[in-house]
């Protein structure tokens, strides 16, 4: 239901901002990530990420830009001397909305909430995928902070830290930063927009 409300916001700001001068594009690329809570560390989970979006200016410095975006979070541990690894995989449609400060021509500073569905997840380790453990929940606040480089008029270079503000699953003797309440989403994402 929210992941519904969630595509038909995407479309009406479009479509909204048809009426007004925007920009259009796609983004995609990779993300390495970690669970605040596992008891592990590193941004070890290499995964994907790819959708659009639609980007309106709001004043000579700064521009509001709305995404639609498909991304694979999670955690890994490598596989050790004995065979033994662990791997975490949660999957997402997420609608970050980031306001944009433009530094200069090349350069901007972008900052702002995403709102994610999870849409897969799934926890294996050497003996298997695990069958009886905790559920993730449904949705996910995170906040984003990065940095956009221009290469063209077409090309843009996207660098971005992600952290969740809500856990995504309540996981009794995780550590945190959030007091212990649970894990947490932490991303660092690296991707390439094409502005139509």
């Amino acid at each position: 239901m929210k992941g519904n409300l969630l595509l038909c916001l995407f479309i009406f700001v479009t479509l909204n901002l048809s009426a007004q001068r925007f920009d259009a594009g796609i983004r995609f690329g990779l993300s390495g990530s970690q669970v605040n809570g596992d008891k592990l560390s590193g941004f070890d989970k290499l995964g994907i990420l790819g959708g659009g979006y639609v980007n309106t200016s709001l004043s000579e410095k700064f521009s509001l830009q709305l995404e639609m975006v498909f991304i694979q979070k999670g955690s890994r541990k490598p596989t050790d001397e004995y065979n033994n690894f662990y791997r975490m995989r949660v999957h997402y449609v997420e609608v970050p909305v980031l306001l944009i400060y433009h530094t200069s021509k090349k350069f901007a500073i972008t900052a702002g909430p995403s709102f994610g569905t999870l849409i897969f997840s799934a926890e294996d380790d050497q003996f298997g995928i695990y069958r009886n453990t905790l559920p993730f929940k449904k949705y996910e606040v995170s906040g984003n902070i990065g940095i956009l480089y221009k290469l063209n008029d077409h090309w843009s270079f996207d660098g971005r830290y992600s952290n969740s503000l809500t856990t995504i699953r309540p996981y009794p003797g995780s550590y945190s930063t959030f007091f212990d309440k649970g894990q947490y989403n932490v991303l660092l994402e690296f991707s390439l927009l094409y502005g139509f």
